[in-house]
């Protein structure tokens, strides 16, 4: 029987495409027919990709072996959601906006991640090793994971067991985490979520550097505030994106956002005032804070044109990052520096184009990683991992070396 025979007994003609050359897209409705798929493509010795929500396949393997690219747009419902425990059962293919949604209404909330991490689908976000997944409010994406099911290579369906961390062994959904589809498909996902918070403040203030402005938010951190959101725009970037602001030639705009209870709101808006005021700093219009988070939130239009280079810093990195950058093309860059958390931030430069490696080469120099950046070989566990459930190497191959 050939492949694409197979694929179509599988999950029905209508969800099969073929896309020529060897390769099909399938469109599986259930974690049941993502199982079937991928034991009957393993049995050809075909290669499975994951689709993203954009529809963008996951980086080819190359050679002459089969493809078989599987999408998990189907896959979009809650299967369970306790509000007791704060947990939510997802299928994959659902967005992280589209649970928003969905727990909107409930008074609940995944939390306060960036809303462009949000637009992929739950498995993407989960299975993919790129930075700025995290908050400084709700840490890393990662950590609100608390269980997953998964496709192994020959069609075995695996569930890491839900249960307090005390009472698990070796946690096998970490190793699914940022596995980029290499050892497992994932299909569906078990997620700690959060109620609304009561209170949602914002403030915004002006510092004599962006140098100050980093330490005014290093030094908030680690009085463990946890807001929903930091931004640093130095004086190029405030001009661009605040009409009528202008601030003095080295200066920045900081603008910060809280959240929870409201006394807890307010305690950590006072105790970023603080950390700005011992930096130099004061206060400045909220006005302008409102507007980026509306902007972030509420979908009123960034001007543009968007970033050139996004580069992550750890928290000792990101002046250095962004002083070399900005000498390197001649002070003709704007940035602004957010997604802050406890790894540090990432930077969002503007510039022409025409000058883009020089700018990348001048970031990794100053000990900066490029936004997007994937591994270039696996880990050894993973590798280890890798060995034993996918010896003939049909999950996503190419997506990580090694």
């Amino acid at each position: 029987m050939s492949l694409e025979h197979e694929l179509v007994t599988a999950v029905g003609p209508e969800h099969v495409a073929s896309q020529g050359m060897g390769a099909w897209r399938v469109t599986p409705g259930s974690a049941a027919e993502i199982a079937e798929v991928i034991r009957r493509a393993g049995g050809h010795g075909a290669a499975i990709h994951p689709v993203g929500v954009a529809g963008r396949a996951a980086r080819q393997s190359g050679g002459e072996r089969p493809r078989v690219y599987i999408a998990t747009k189907r896959l979009d419902q809650v299967l369970q959601l306790d509000e007791t425990s704060l947990l939510v059962h997802a299928q994959a293919g659902l967005t992280g906006l589209e649970l928003e949604r969905i727990l909107g209404p409930r008074n609940l909330t995944i939390g306060d991640y960036p809303p462009v991490v949000l637009t992929s689908s739950l498995g993407g976000i989960i299975a993919v090793r790129t930075p700025g997944k995290s908050s400084a409010r709700h840490g890393f994406f990662e950590e609100a994971v608390v269980g997953v099911s998964a496709v192994l290579a020959d069609g075995r369906t695996l569930h890491t067991r839900v249960a307090p961390r005390r009472a698990t062994g070796p946690d096998l959904a970490r190793a699914l985490c940022g596995s980029e589809g290499t050892i497992g498909f994932i299909t569906s996902v078990v997620l700690r979520i959060h109620h609304k918070p009561d209170a949602r403040l914002v403030a915004a203030y002006t510092l004599p550097s962006v140098d100050a402005a980093i330490s005014a938010c290093q030094l908030a951190l680690r009085e463990e505030v946890a807001p929903s959101g930091l931004r640093i725009y130095d004086a190029r970037e405030t001009a661009r994106h605040f009409a009528g602001t202008r601030l003095g030639d080295g200066k920045a705009l900081l603008v910060a956002a809280t959240a929870g209870p409201t006394d807890l709101a307010a305690c950590d808006r006072d105790i970023v005032t603080s950390a700005v005021i011992a930096e130099g700093g004061e206060p400045s219009d909220d006005e302008l804070a409102e507007l980026w988070w509306r902007r972030l939130h509420a979908g009123e239009p960034t001007p543009g044109p968007p970033p050139t280079l996004q580069v992550m810093a750890t928290p000792g990195k990101l002046a250095a990052v962004y002083h070399g950058v900005v000498a390197a093309l001649d002070h003709a860059a704007s940035a602004h520096i957010s997604r802050f958390d406890a790894d540090g931030a990432v930077v969002f430069f503007t510039f022409d184009g025409a000058r883009l490696r020089d700018a990348e080469r001048v970031a990794a120099q100053a000990g900066g990683w490029l936004l997007g950046a994937r591994a270039e070989k696996l880990d050894p566990y993973l590798r280890a991992l890798r060995d034993q459930l996918d010896p003939g190497r049909i999950m996503n191959p190419g997506a990580l070396a090694g």
